[in-house]
């Protein structure tokens, strides 16, 4: 017997899949200005040739880096899981079109 989509379940997936998005970007602009910082500093100390420890920067953008790494996988997750559901939904919906599962097979 094949187990039901629960239109809870998707709805679930598709709020976590909408924060992963929200919270993929946020991570995305924090990268993106944390190596824009490390580029402006990195050209001020090539042009007055004077390097002053800047190791906290690349230990931030490595932060960064990580977090996005991070987000980029969570939201390949809830992706797999949502497109999961959709596709057992849409089983579901053709087993009830044809006629093939049992009203108590189908939500």
């Amino acid at each position: 017997m094949t187990t039901l989509v629960c239109l809870a379940a998707l709805s679930d997936a598709c709020r976590n899949l909408d924060h992963a998005r929200i919270r993929c970007n946020e991570a995305a602009n924090v990268l993106a200005a944390a190596r824009e910082k490390l580029e402006h500093v990195l050209e001020r100390a090539f042009q007055q040739q004077s390097f002053r420890p800047i190791e906290a920067l690349f230990c931030e953008e490595e932060a960064a880096l990580a977090a996005y790494e991070d987000a980029i996988a969570k939201l390949a997750a809830a992706e797999g899981r949502w497109c999961a559901l959709r596709a057992a939904l849409a089983y579901e919906k053709e087993l009830m079109v044809t006629g093939s599962g049992s009203r108590r097979q189908i939500n």
